[in-house]
């Protein structure tokens, strides 16, 4: 039986929902056809917005994983977020399409042929989870949830993240602020944003406390 729990992060205001299911995914979302196999879900293309850099900025550690994101070959610096790009065979998914009636249920199927260019294929991902974004760090799949029978408690997981999001979107709107009144943004002044940000006193955000919800499989579930 599977487990999925939230780990705090509290001196950062900040946590993420582990799912111990992920180490043997078997989500149609976990499906590589790539050359990076294992990789979970990890096909989304990570955004880094303003709050996530808030919080690299604050430590040594943080800086040299904001470097690494920003040294990513695919990495474009916007304005006020950073978007990184990873791996993407267009050739085996063009050939795919052509060749497969593909009734998975999935429409982007670009998914299959993509990696995040932070995932370590058999390990996960290779940045330290309290720089993750919040869709690496809150995301649990359709199938996983399916599984959990604790529909109160689940509704709570759900609750929460969405919680976290509005107010994670309002920090963003208020950090863009702050650096749009000094007249620089990342794509431009990044070592002066840098700097504003690294005066900026974190905001710190509390998270309920949530019970463990348990995972069944099938036959757990009808024993």
């Amino acid at each position: 039986m599977d487990k999925i729990c939230l780990e705090r992060f509290d001196s950062y205001g900040y946590a993420r929902y582990i799912c111990t299911s992920c180490y043997h995914c078997e989500s149609k979302m976990g499906i590589s056809y790539c050359s990076i196999k294992m990789r979970g879900c990890c096909s989304y293309f990570p955004k880094f917005e303003l709050i996530d850099i808030h919080r690299m900025v604050k430590s040594a550690e943080g800086l040299n994983v904001l470097n690494r994101i920003i040294d990513n070959p695919g990495t474009v610096v916007y304005s006020y977020y950073i978007h990184a790009k990873g791996y993407f065979d267009k050739e085996g998914y063009e050939k795919y399409i052509k060749t497969n009636d593909d009734d998975s249920g999935i429409k982007d199927k670009t998914i299959f042929f993509r990696a995040c260019p932070f995932v370590k294929s058999g390990f996960g991902c290779t940045l330290p989870p309290v720089y993750r974004n919040y869709v690496c760090n809150f995301f649990i799949c359709d199938e996983v949830m399916s599984k959990v029978t604790d529909d109160e408690i689940k509704e709570r997981y759900v609750r929460e993240r969405e919680r976290f999001v509005k107010w994670a979107e309002w920090e963003n709107r208020s950090l863009e602020a702050i650096l749009s009144e000094r007249h620089i943004n990342l794509r431009n002044n990044l070592e002066e944003c840098i700097k504003v940000l690294q005066d900026v006193p974190l905001t710190i955000f509390e998270f309920a406390q949530l019970k463990e919800l348990s995972v069944f499989d099938t036959d757990e579930k009808e024993a």
